[in-house]
């Protein structure tokens, strides 16, 4: 709405009925954030020369509706902060929301909560089912319970607004730092799953597979929780060795050992095999060209001495590859260790409070100290958990 007259729009449509058409456009895509000027909004609400001094209002207490209505002595300064909130919080969220190259929705799957530190249930498989003689009566199958705990953690920013940006007309620059604060809020989210899954500071004590309450290592290199290919492996010895990612053949060892060695946790009879497809492998970038060289190829050459032969890629399109440039900041053997596995069946991310961003007041010690004018705050909070451990499997790729 830049070059429009907003201020002839807020007196004939009231400060409520243009923070109502503010939104309709918005919501409808008619006009986006890009189009307001900051300046000009303030310009029209009568505040530029009392940006400092601008009636306090917090989005949560009191609601939008009575600050706007006409009775209300602080009308105009409550439309400029009713209606720029607005607008650099939409910025910030759309921000947060620009996924490109984010892969961490692929891994969890989410699961809103309502309180932290919180109890996934679960059971342990039941018994296989037995055959039954004429007459007789069926035996009673039972479920053992278990369960893994929760952990989350509260993270946001704060991103100030000073006199200069609005009087000056940085519309844009404020829509940028707006836009960044929420960037780099999905950043700190990204990274936390990333380094999640793949159990990267459980050497510190901070362990995503908590079961019933007690932390430990995901990938446990004895084998034990039937998720790890490599050296150490006492369960699986078969599977006693690393396997760097070269070849298709690697892969095809990989899931030889999900056949054979991943099994269920039933309490009554021999254990047997999961049916757990695989979906996606996980890799550094470090990784990755190779990764998708092996999956996307068509066909697959051998050498001999006297001959070569060509056969289509029995790997081929299998699985989907994801890389993040959060695993090779963890160096040392994460660069060459690589994960595959059904992931989002795996881990979930327990949603407290989804994003959020608010508005604070404006007569802070910040508006004396640094001409602040108004702060927006973003936040979220959640974590990550894995329910089980045999749904993705890590191997030593060293």
């Amino acid at each position: 709405m830049q070059g429009s007259n907003l201020k002839g729009l807020v007196e004939s449509l009231g400060a409520e009925g243009f923070y109502h058409k503010v939104c309709t456009l918005l919501n409808e895509k008619q006009v986006c954030v890009d189009d307001f000027s900051y300046y000009e909004l303030a310009e029209a609400c009568n505040v530029l020369p009392q940006l400092r001094r601008l009636r306090d209002w917090s989005p949560p207490d009191p609601p939008a509706a009575p600050l706007l209505r006409e009775s209300n002595p602080g009308v105009n300064s409550s439309l400029f902060q009713v209606v720029t909130g607005e607008l650099i919080g939409r910025k910030v969220i759309e921000g947060y929301e620009d996924d490109s190259g984010f892969i961490g929705d692929k891994l969890v799957t989410v699961m809103p909560s309502r309180v932290r530190n919180s109890k996934i249930a679960g059971f342990r498989a039941l018994s296989g089912p037995a055959e039954i003689a004429e007459g007789h009566p069926y035996e009673e199958s039972t479920f053992e319970e278990k369960y893994v705990s929760t952990s989350e953690s509260k993270q946001g920013r704060i991103l100030s607004i000073n006199e200069e940006l609005i009087s000056f007309d940085q519309t844009g620059e404020i829509n940028r730092r707006a836009m960044a604060l929420g960037f780099y809020l999905r950043q700190e989210r990204e990274r936390t799953i990333v380094r999640a899954v793949t159990d990267a500071d459980a050497g510190n004590g901070l362990y995503v597979y908590r079961p019933r309450g007690q932390g430990q290592a995901l990938y446990a290199t004895n084998g034990s929780n039937r998720n790890w290919i490599g050296a150490g492996n006492t369960t699986s010895t078969d599977f006693d060795a690393a396997v760097p990612l070269t070849d298709w053949t690697d892969i095809d060892a990989a899931l030889n050992y999900r056949a054979t060695e991943v099994r269920d946790d039933r309490i009554d009879g021999t254990s047997r095999p999961i049916m757990a497809p695989v979906k996606q492998m996980l890799v550094p970038e470090r990784l990755r060209g190779t990764a998708r060289s092996i999956m996307q190829s068509t066909e697959i050459t051998v050498t001999t001495d006297d001959q070569e032969t060509k056969f289509a890629n029995p790997v081929q399109g299998l699985m989907e590859v994801l890389s993040s440039p959060f695993i090779d900041e963890q160096g040392g053997q994460a660069l060459n260790d690589w994960y595959l596995g059904d992931f989002r069946k795996q881990f979930v991310w327990t949603e407290i409070w989804p994003v959020q961003t608010f508005l604070q007041r404006a007569d802070s010690e910040a508006a004396f100290d640094r001409d602040v004018v108004l702060r927006v705050k973003v936040r979220y909070y959640g974590g990550v958990s894995a329910v089980d451990t045999v749904f993705v499997t890590k191997v030593d790729g060293a």
